[in-house]
């Protein structure tokens, strides 16, 4: 996420970026003090754009208006210490308006309620040929079509290697989870070769680590997958959960009462 933080005060600027961090951990934060200047920035096109009013040469409203007419979704956020701007802010569609000094459980609220999605430009995100959904029932696609495996615990094994992103799972690890009980040793041979082979066939080999004893998830970059923009962007990523996650799984009940209290943690 990138971040344009507009305010004449310099250190009213600093402490809002640091708020911003405190929220968004890999936040791209630009801090300006000349709302000119700021213009000429705006080729950057910023995701979120928090604005003060008050300011010479030209006010947050105005900066505002010449902003839109670049970027029409552009995601504004008034921070100031006037109130009586709230009917020209929300005119411009702004996603909110904070008055000073600002916390940041305001902030916070701000960027969990944006107007627009910053996913929202597909061109910036070209779709991929593997597409996997977590939020809710587990499933795949690849150029569009669903994947259809020899066996129906195949595709509860690759949800697990999804569940994991990348991490190297041993034989054990995986049979523990799927069976809660060990002796099944034959049958798990069967899914990681029913996998690879369906895989194989369908040219996206190259998702799928295996060696001797483990088995993992490989060049993530190729996949589509809502459950990774989460953990990517935590404040976009709970716009896209609705209270499930892989729910014909029982061993994702757990991740899914953590999703849980984070989509509501303020």
């Amino acid at each position: 996420m990138k971040y344009l933080v507009l305010d004449d005060e310099i250190l009213a600027a600093e402490y809002l970026a640091e708020l911003i961090y405190e929220i968004d951990k890999k936040a791209e934060v630009i801090t300006v003090n000349n709302p000119i200047k700021a213009l000429e920035l705006a080729e950057q096109k910023f995701n979120v754009c928090f604005i003060d009013i008050q300011m010479p040469a030209l006010n947050g409203i105005e900066f505002s208006e010449k902003l839109k007419k670049i970027y029409p979704k552009v995601n504004i956020i008034f921070v100031t210490g006037y109130s009586n701007y709230m009917k020209e802010a929300f005119r411009l569609d702004a996603s909110d308006y904070i008055l000073k000094p600002a916390n940041v459980e305001q902030v916070r609220h701000a960027l969990e309620n944006l107007r627009y999605s910053v996913f929202e430009d597909v061109k910036e995100e070209p779709q991929k040929r593997i597409q996997i959904t977590c939020f809710g029932n587990f499933d795949i696609l690849i150029d569009g079509n669903p994947v259809k495996f020899k066996f129906e615990k195949t595709k509860e094994l690759l949800a697990y290697l999804v569940h994991r992103k990348g991490a190297r799972c041993s034989s054990k690890e995986i049979i523990a989870n799927l069976w809660e009980e060990e002796g099944h040793d034959s049958y798990y041979r069967m899914l990681k070769k029913d996998l690879q082979d369906v895989l194989n066939n369908l040219g996206c080999e190259k998702i799928i680590y295996s060696e001797r004893g483990k088995i993992g998830l490989s060049n993530l970059e190729c996949i589509q997958c809502d459950y990774f923009k989460w953990t990517e962007n935590v404040i976009e990523g709970r716009k896209l959960y609705h209270g499930e996650y892989m729910a014909q799984y029982s061993w994702g009940k757990e991740f899914n009462a953590f999703l849980d209290m984070d989509k509501y943690q303020k």
